[in-house]
């Protein structure tokens, strides 16, 4: 069975929004992570992936995040295992979708 296998859906979108944050990371903005939004020329909606905190210290557990403080973390940074796994996973969804 590979990694990809093992993987629950949340955890997937918490990785994959993370893989696709600016280094990697999110930052604390209320009650979860989110990835900063690009900057935009025009205004409008911008859609944004939340992970909660009991999300990430799951995937933190699991050695796939690092957390910038162990009590109050305000960042959430993909390690280089998370980093591969979510590469793993964005390649298996687009071999999907063809």
């Amino acid at each position: 069975m590979n990694a990809t296998a093992r993987v629950t859906p949340q955890e997937r979108n918490a990785l994959l929004a993370a893989l696709q944050a600016p280094n990697h990371t999110l930052r604390r903005f209320g009650s979860g992570f989110v990835a900063p939004p690009p900057r935009a020329a025009t205004s409008g909606t911008v859609q944004a992936h939340n992970v909660t905190k009991r999300m990430a210290l799951r995937l933190q557990r699991a050695d796939l995040v690092q957390l910038d403080d162990e009590y109050c973390p305000s960042s959430l940074t993909l390690t280089e295992e998370g980093a591969a796994l979510a590469r793993e996973l964005l390649q298996a969804a687009n071999e999907a979708t063809r």
